[in-house]
């Protein structure tokens, strides 16, 4: 049998707090003793233990020092990979040009080059749903043991800006909550005036935070945008590889189909008379893979990966270049294929295998 290494031991002393301001997702699932950070380490183990025995101390490596999601992703593109049917190599390097893209898949019945990215989407929603989560982590620190809080509405500060004024008003509202309130009581809804501010609170407390509903943040959804550029950008990385390539691209949680559809074949659109009747429906080919050349395309597909998590990794939708007539392993005829077909559109064809990705044994 097989010895599995331990990457993620069980900590030495019980410590159930949330993650502090500034700390990286290593450090919380390194000291953490709660639940949630068990089930990681099971999860990191047991998969980290799959791949390729050369890989697994980098792969520890850049946990600790590179940037998480990437990381990770780079874990369930391999895993994905070897549960579809291929062994795998790790950044074997391209002879003209000596790029290592990220895996090389050997399958049965062929053998491709896979690139795994992970593109900053929705950047300033982001931000502020950091900006949010510090606030959050005040009022949680906070709110009486015997009361929880949803929050729907919180001003707009900065990690620059200061916290005195707002951290003021909620022990102000706290100081005159009820210390045993009544299983019956009403939720209190508070307004408070240190910008948009709004508060749920509950009597009592369920699972390990105060905080249910976190927040909310706004802007433009620039994912489809975000697919168009790291499809452009990656293609230096693989120019040249002697064999099919696929670019495996997560945007959890943002992307989903429709995203991909328009970035990569393009839009339906529909023409309507002066009474708002429909006279058309018709598909603009607009999108990166659609654009007519005589040349063979870098990418074969995409991989498309809209959920990617411990909770939940949900199978790749392949995303079939139209102008690649080449070979590519009947394994991935396993998933979901959407590909462009001239005068009709997005054409789709059924996964023939589903809840591959099961495998991995997400947090349930």
């Amino acid at each position: 049998m097989d010895k599995k290494t331990v990457w993620f031991a069980e900590p030495d002393q019980e410590d159930n707090s949330l993650p502090v301001t500034g700390e990286n997702t290593f450090s919380w699932i390194a000291r953490s003793s709660s639940e949630k950070a068990k089930h990681a380490r099971r999860f990191l183990n047991e998969n980290m233990n799959q791949v390729p025995i050369n890989w697994q101390g980098k792969l520890f490596g850049d946990f600790r020092t590179k940037e998480w999601n990437r990381v990770f992703f780079e874990l369930i593109v391999a895993r994905t990979l070897q549960l579809l049917g291929a062994s795998i190599e790790v950044e074997v390097p391209i002879a003209e040009t000596n790029r290592r893209p990220d895996f090389v898949a050997q399958f049965p019945d062929g053998v491709i080059t896979v690139e795994a990215t992970v593109p900053e989407i929705n950047a300033r929603i982001n931000q502020q749903s950091s900006e949010n989560e510090e606030l959050i982590q005040i009022i949680e620190a906070l709110i009486p043991p015997s009361w929880s809080v949803v929050v729907w509405r919180l001003p707009r500060l900065g990690a620059r800006d200061s916290k005195k004024k707002f951290k003021r008003t909620i022990q102000e509202s706290f100081s005159r909550l009820p210390s045993n309130p009544a299983p019956s009581q009403n939720i209190v809804e508070l307004e408070l005036d240190c910008g948009e501010l709004k508060l749920s609170l509950i009597p009592g407390r369920k699972g390990e935070r105060a905080s249910s509903v976190r927040g909310t943040a706004f802007g433009a959804d620039d994912t489809e945008e975000k697919i168009r550029a790291i499809v452009t950008r990656k293609k230096k990385q693989v120019r040249k590889a002697n064999m099919p390539v696929l670019l495996a691209v997560s945007t959890s949680p943002f992307g989903e189909r429709e995203d991909y559809d328009r970035a990569l074949f393009g839009l339906t659109y529909e023409l309507t008379d002066r009474q708002g009747k429909t006279v058309s429906i018709g598909f603009d080919p607009v999108g990166l893979f659609a654009v007519k050349r005589p040349e063979s395309p870098t990418f074969a597909g995409v991989l498309a990966f809209t959920k990617v998590g411990f909770r939940r990794v949900a199978d790749p939708i392949f995303y079939l270049h139209p102008r690649f007539h080449g070979r590519l392993p009947n394994s991935l005829e396993k998933l979901e294929q959407r590909t462009y077909r001239e005068g009709k559109g997005v054409s789709v064809r059924r996964a023939l295998e589903g809840h591959i990705a099961r495998t991995l044994q997400p947090i349930t």
